[in-house]
């Protein structure tokens, strides 16, 4: 839970095109991720760091890459 009073994932466009991968599917946008809804520009380069270091770093195609990481969450007790 965080401290900081978070805007809405619809506060404004940005925000709103950044979140829509949670929002159009009805989940929440991940706890370590929201806080960043109060600095867009923050949140953008996150995401855009965090999509080229976690996915597309081998030969392996998105899907497998997806359920890999799945599978080391789970195996880790992770909640995210």
């Amino acid at each position: 839970m965080s401290w900081l009073d978070l805007p809405s994932p619809d506060v404004n466009k940005q925000v709103e095109r950044l979140t829509r991968r949670w929002t159009r599917e009805g989940l929440e946008v991940p706890t370590v991720i929201a806080p960043m809804m109060l600095r867009p520009r923050a949140l953008r380069a996150v995401l855009a760091m965090n999509e080229a270091v976690t996915f597309g770093g081998s030969g392996l195609g998105r899907r497998r890459e997806e359920q890999i990481a799945t599978a080391v969450s789970a195996w880790n007790g992770c909640f995210f």
